[in-house]
């Protein structure tokens, strides 16, 4: 089967084709033809598998040069087999290019079967490339910190150097969760968009979820505004393989196709149970469900289906996630049904805005010529490996989506498959790359018909032959690929194990994912971990005596975010598919639409749900591995603790009077929401799933929002939403533990022995058990403890005991300053020279976890020393032998460290350690040592590192209806003439600056 073309790796990968001018060299995959198309690679969803027969190995990293040239990367860089696929085979996709230019991430899968009826389990994994230079050497290194076990796909990098990509990696990482299934056929999906920081100290530190999608989030991409932009499976309908199963069960038809069946709750030993009674709650049910329908709060109500992959957008940390510029089903053009049947005002949608109304935007790239400006790819769902029409989008911040049209770049005939195409369909299309000289690249196949085999069963072949191409004029006003950047094409023969027979393939491979290799600038305007809400949401923190970027880390720390919407009763004006005009139930605020102002309806809660993956599909006593994702009722026990008492039902959130409302609610977790009446009945329903990144204080203009006008012909509502203020004064007063810390203050709300001050407070009363102790010489002289008459215990070391000069004892400790923007450590230390001669050292270290050790403390001799020379063994008698110490750890902050002690013997005297303690400090504005009050406060916090006292005999005053705390490092003394009156809060804690 091998042809003269493979020839030894010493010359094969490099070799030049007939030049065409381009701007910067191309990076690019080679892949095996593959004709079958469900869950394959190469799909426009559940392309994220790893098996041979998803994406058969064979295919190649490689790098075409401005004269032409090609390079095989991965085989230059020792990766990848020709002829027979086996243990070292691979398959490559996904190729990003760094800011810089000079390297780039990619997904490899690595292993073939070695012999017939091997199976064997294979994933997508990161990999980074250096040396893409013409003479350079390839060097490729596993990206750290990705998932292990998991698919790992379409990797880009963030402007921070982190790698965001997306993963079938179930939320949470629950392994019986694997995988997670759609929303559409019940197939593995990825779960959503990752992070992850390969310079972190393990995947626990350096991996996070940004986005939870139920049916999928595809290909990431930062635009030069610094959005992340992708493409999202939008798929919120009820269960269609239980449609069905219910169907044939009250029909009695005697045929159970699919099996599906519920599980109590996500976790991994749940009861399960059937299907009937029918356990799902929303949305609305799904045409063919004549016996929901005849229940009576379906009564009136129109069915359900909703299947479309739209353009999203959010910022780089995945706050403020939503569809591209706001547009929607009204813009792009998809047929919308009404609600209820008996309200006349409710219309079908028929008309999009656009005249070019797309149904999907796949593999969504900027121009790097003109921001704001998107090409992508309008593709079918199946039977074209995700090609088909070449569109663009121009959407630059702050475009109204209503201004927003599509261009068709290819001929509108490519959108689809054709056996009898017409002149003016030139094929199909994937991966638009468009340069930094205006050219457009594309991967195009120029059959224009739904892919199947065309060779045998062992030796597949492809009707599709994709090609990297410019796009050029196709003469009919349309663009068309046209010249093949690679010339006559790369082939390869090589043969497989499927594992049970053997294939072949002998011929072209397919080109896909192009993508320049060149610097870029990266965006000017960070989205990454923004700290600020709009000024009306801000003046109700303020009102609230509650800290913004303190509360912020009050959610992430319990991996929560909060919603809060000013006005629910504004819509926007073109959706007239569900009720619009909303009054709140118990006030007079409403929204009428003058031009339909009858049929009121009263709104009186916004109700959460959230996505819990409890579908099983396969049969209770044989179930499929993974779950489908339906939606509750807000649940989730930590979000339900900080949320105001309400009148509605379960997830529900109260409407305040001026419209608005807000809730805690979980992050990393899809969420929908429906507005309901007095009786919980659902009014209007959410069409989308939408997750927050844990932190995330979002604030909406509308339940259905704006996107110029609403119903009522006015903008979008601007008011301080009052329901904000419920919650926030609700959350701050809550101490779960009642250990006088309140859990917005507080690490460990469910523990009373701990709160976010202490992450590490050791007055060594059990003795050395918190700490390793390292005697690395094994001598006499090591740490140990003794009671001393400062405190009840301390640590001390015995230098005089025995001539230790030059050996070294430690203290060791793990500490977690996760929880800590700035830190400070202090000690108290006692010690005593023996004389000029003979002195020991103290050392303090903090060790990242890359092993990095950065001496923080180091004192020795008379320095080191609280008292004077002793030639008797030293043990302090009182306090004023001790000195305390304070170390700034802000560089430490938010990480995990190691804290050593370290004793440097001088053969000298006892050494004493006691009250070693981190705590969280703010640095701004400067903490002051002391101070002292007196005349009237005004309300705030007021800090001390050592003591707040007030005057004797002169008045202080807190007024009525101030709110006054007094943190005091040692103490806080309120001397006569001292007066809170009443109706004011004062509190006062020891604790020191920052609590």
């Amino acid at each position: 089967m091998k042809k003269c073309f493979i020839l030894s790796v010493f010359w094969f990968y490099s070799f030049t084709i007939v030049a065409q001018t381009l701007p910067n060299p191309i990076m690019f995959c080679t892949q095996v033809p593959q004709p079958s198309g469900f869950g394959t690679a190469f799909e426009t969803f559940g392309n994220h598998q790893a098996s041979t027969y998803a994406a058969p190995r064979g295919g190649d990293l490689y790098i075409r040069y401005t004269d032409g040239s090609l390079k095989n990367l991965t085989q230059a860089a020792g990766y990848g087999q020709t002829g027979m696929q086996g243990a070292n085979a691979i398959a490559v996709r996904d190729p990003s290019v760094h800011w810089s230019g000079t390297k780039a991430v990619f997904s490899m899968a690595i292993g073939s079967a070695t012999q017939r009826y091997q199976v064997q389990n294979y994933t997508w994994k990161i990999y980074e490339i250096t040396g893409l230079g013409k003479t350079d050497t390839p060097v490729i290194t596993l990206v750290p910190n990705q998932p292990v076990g998991y698919n790992n796909i379409q990797p880009i990098y963030g402007t921070d150097d982190r790698i965001i990509f997306t993963s079938d990696m179930p939320r949470g990482g629950l392994t019986h969760l694997y995988p997670q299934h759609d929303e559409y056929e019940s197939s593995p999906t990825v779960s959503g968009i990752w992070k992850l920081d390969p310079n972190a100290c393990s995947i626990a530190s350096g991996l996070e979820m940004i986005t939870h999608s139920p049916s999928g989030d595809f290909t990431p991409s930062i635009d030069q505004a610094g959005r992340l932009i992708f493409t999202r499976w939008d798929h919120l309908q009820r269960d269609q393989q239980a449609d069905a199963d219910v169907y044939n069960i009250l029909n009695n038809t005697g045929n159970y196709l699919y099996g599906t069946f519920n599980y109590a709750d996500e976790t991994a030993n749940a009861t399960k149970s059937g299907i009937l009674p029918d356990a799902e709650i929303f949305p609305e049910p799904r045409n063919g469900r004549t016996d929901l329908f005849a229940l009576p709060e379906w009564a009136n109500t129109n069915p359900q289906t909703f299947n479309i992959f739209n353009p999203w957008m959010m910022n780089e940390d995945g706050t403020e996630m939503e569809m591209l510029n706001h547009v929607g089903r009204h813009e792009m053009g998809n047929y919308i049904l009404n609600n209820f049947t008996n309200d006349p005002n409710l219309t079908d949608f028929y008309t999009p805005i656009s005249p070019t109304p797309i149904r999907a935007m796949f593999h969504i790239k900027e121009s790097p010529v003109t921001p704001g400006l998107y090409y992508g790819i309008e593709a079918p769902e199946f039977g074209t490996h995700g090609s088909g029409m070449v569109v663009t989008v121009n959407a630059p911040p702050g475009m109204h989506p209503e201004q927003i049209t599509f261009t068709y770049k290819t001929h509108p005939d490519t959108r689809s498959t054709d056996n009898t195409p017409s002149a003016n369909h030139s094929g199909l299309y994937r991966n638009p790359t468009p340069l930094s000289d205006g050219q457009v690249l594309v991967a195009h196949s120029s059959s224009t018909q739904q892919d199947s085999n065309i060779g045998t069963s062992t030796a597949p072949q492809s009707k599709y032959d994709f090609r990297i191409r410019l796009l050029e004029s196709a003469g009919n006003g349309y663009l068309k690929g046209n010249t093949a950047i690679t010339g006559a094409g790369i082939t390869k023969s090589i043969t497989w194990w499927s594992p049970d027979e053997m294939y072949s393939y002998n011929g072209v491979l397919w080109e896909l994912y192009p993508v320049e290799v060149k610097a870029r600038p990266i965006p000017t305007t960070t989205t990454n971990n923004l700290e600020t809400v709009a000024p009306s949401e801000q003046a109700l923190f303020t009102a609230a005596g509650v800290n913004l970027h303190d509360f912020k880390k009050f959610l992430r720390r319990n991996k929560l975010s909060v919603l809060a919407i000013r006005d629910v009763t504004s819509r926007d004006d073109a959706d007239q598919q569900q009720p619009f005009n909303l009054k709140v139930s118990g006030s007079s605020h409403q929204t009428i639409n003058p031009n339909k102002p009858t049929n009121i309806y009263e709104v009186k809660h916004v109700q959460f749900l959230q996505n819990d993956l409890v579908r099983g599909i396969g049969g209770m006593n044989t179930p499929k591995a993974g779950r489908r994702g339906l939606a509750r009722f807000l649940h989730d026990p930590t979000a339900m603790v900080y949320n105001p008492p309400t009148t509605g039902s379960q997830g529900s959130a109260n409407i305040h009077p001026d419209g608005s409302a807000a809730m805690i609610v979980p992050a990393e977790r899809a969420l929908t929401w429906q507005l309901t009446d007095a009786n919980n009945k659902g009014i209007v329903r959410e069409r989308l799933w939408l997750s927050t990144r844990s932190g995330e204080v979002r604030t909406c203009t509308s339940c259905h929002g704006e996107s110029t006008l609403n119903q009522a012909g006015n903008t979008s509502p601007s008011n301080a939403p009052q329901a904000l203020t419920t919650l926030l004064n609700h959350v701050k007063a809550v101490d779960s533990d009642n250990d006088g810390i309140k859990d917005i203050n507080d690490a460990f709300p469910n523990d009373p022995t701990k709160y976010i001050a202490e992450a590490v407070n050791e007055k060594f009363i059990t003795n050395l058990a918190n700490w390793m102790n390292q005697n690395l010489d094994n001598d006499a002289v090591t740490w140990t403890t003794q009671s001393n008459v400062c405190g009840t215990n301390s640590a001390m070391i015995d230098n005089r005991a025995a001539d230790n000069t030059g050996k070294i004892d430690r203290l060791r400790k793990f500490v977690d300053l996760s929880n800590m923007d700035f830190a400070k450590l202090t000690f108290d230390v006692a010690y005593a020279r023996y004389d000029a001669v003979k002195f020991d050292r103290l050392k303090v270290y903090a060790i990242k976890c890359d092993g990095t050790q950065q001496l923080i403390y180091d004192k020795a001799g008379s320095t080191l020393a609280t008292v004077p020379d002793q030639t008797a063994s030293f043990t302090p008698t009182d306090c004023s032998q001790w000195r305390s110490e304070s170390i700034n750890l802000n560089a430490f902050a938010g990480k995990t460290v190691e804290l050593v002690f370290e004793n440097m013997g001088g053969w000298g005297n006892r050494l004493f350690l006691d009250n070693i303690l981190i705590q969280e400090v703010d640095i701004s504005p400067p903490c002051p040592n002391t101070q002292t009050f007196s005349g009237n406060l005004t309300a705030g916090k007021y800090d001390a590192a050592a003591t707040i006292t007030t005057q004797n005999g002169v008045s202080t005053r807190v007024l009525s209806g101030t709110n006054v705390t007094f943190n005091g490092g040692n103490s806080i003394t309120l001397q006569a003439g001292f007066e809170a009156q009443s109706g004011s809060i004062f509190r006062a804690y020891i604790g020191g600056c920052g609590y």
